[in-house]
């Protein structure tokens, strides 16, 4: 028994000691030794203090109304306007201001791309970065100033319209890519929140009516309520303006004054918006157009090029405005509250009231209900 258990631990003895022969027989383990040095991740910094943005061709005029244009420190045209939000419509541009880094050096830095909701949208332009660099303004604490591993790119987007684009909330970044393998990318932290294109609609709540009238007399009609109904917080400048006529469509012989129908000019207006009215309008602060010239009366109202508007929406003594004639052109409208430069403002959801005078010509017999007056909101 005893010899039988040596046994078993001798086997086991030799099994763990390696052999060593006359002839030498070995083995070998594989060895691994890399030279250079590790792939390092692009770091993108973002000079929050410089993002601008650009009116398209529609929203111009607003932002000449209320926005201030100047040039930024990369010599880059932008506005700004107070009363915007974070909305922008196709052909706005947004401009942004990156810095990369990359500690393998500038030239490894491959590619430098706008992301929309993490989707590449178009590339950053490289531009000189010992020219701006007393420019950039980067937050990062831990941020190593090597300018041979560092490069300063302009990014900047025109918005779209079309699927992905339209009524969307959409987050904007900065993504870098190297040219290590396999490539490293690295994100901004920043990222700015836009609505895009977001949904443009105006309401007007109760149909005017001023009722059975007689001639020579002055009518006022019910109230109705002028709301912005537009989506994600659109700011709009709101207009008004009558068509040429109102005729009475049953009866081809009506007569209203020394014509078939009533004039625009009969027509006033007289608005409020929470403590705000129309009574004081004096056209102090217009909103698009500037006009010149002497007041004009009734028949004399004529219409022009933005900015040569004879006609000034100056409230009547009894606070009434009288109401300009439709051209189809925002600056031959009248701006709704007109002496306040955020007095025709609405904000989405907010409304203004609205009551009509008619001062009734005479002779005047028909219903005259063919035409209509003309409410127009331009984005700010």
């Amino acid at each position: 028994m005893k010899a039988y258990t040596f046994l078993v631990i001798a086997l086991l003895m030799v099994a763990l000691v390696p052999m060593v022969l006359a002839e030498e027989a070995g083995t070998g383990g594989g060895v691994s030794v890399g030279v250079g040095n590790p792939n390092d991740a692009p770091v993108v910094c973002t000079d929050h203090t410089a993002r601008s943005w650009y009116p398209n061709d529609q929203t111009i005029y607003t932002a000449r109304a209320y926005g201030n244009f100047f040039v930024n420190r990369y010599g880059d045209q932008v506005c700004e306007v107070s009363e915007r939000g974070n909305y922008v419509f196709a052909g706005e541009t947004l401009t942004y201001y990156v810095l990369v880094q990359d500690l393998d050096g500038a030239d490894d830095i491959q590619d430098v791309i706008l992301q929309k909701d993490g989707v590449g949208i178009g590339a950053c332009a490289p531009i000189d970065y010992s020219i701006n660099r007393d420019k950039f303004n980067c937050n990062k604490l831990d941020w190593n100033e090597d300018e041979d591993t560092m490069q300063l790119y302009k990014c900047k987007m025109v918005v779209r319209s079309g699927s992905g684009w339209n009524n969307a909330v959409s987050d904007i970044n900065v993504k870098a890519t190297d040219r290590g393998t396999p490539a490293l990318s690295g994100t901004s932290a920043w990222t700015d929140r836009l609505v895009m294109n977001p949904a443009l609609q105006v309401s007007l709540n109760g149909g005017i009516s001023f009722g059975t009238v007689e001639p020579g007399e002055t009518a006022m009609s019910n109230s109705v309520y002028l709301k912005n109904v537009g989506s994600n917080g659109v700011v709009m400048d709101m207009y008004i303006a009558s068509d040429d006529y109102f005729t009475d469509p049953n009866r081809p012989d009506a007569i209203c004054g020394d014509a078939n129908g009533i004039p625009y000019y009969k027509f006033s207006y007289y608005a409020t918006k929470g403590s705000l009215n129309s009574g004081a309008n004096n056209n102090q602060d217009n909103g698009l157009g500037v006009p010149t010239g002497e007041i004009k009366s009734g028949i004399e109202i004529m219409g022009g090029a933005e900015g040569d508007n004879p006609y000034q929406c100056v409230s009547n003594p009894d606070e009434y405005t009288t109401l300009p004639s439709h051209s189809g052109e925002i600056w031959d409208m009248c701006r709704i509250i007109n002496h306040r430069h955020d007095g025709s403002l609405l904000v989405q959801g907010q409304s203004m009231s609205l009551t009509f005078q008619l001062d009734v010509p005479e002779p005047c017999e028909g219903s005259f209900s063919e035409r209509e007056f003309h409410f127009v909101g331009r984005v700010v």
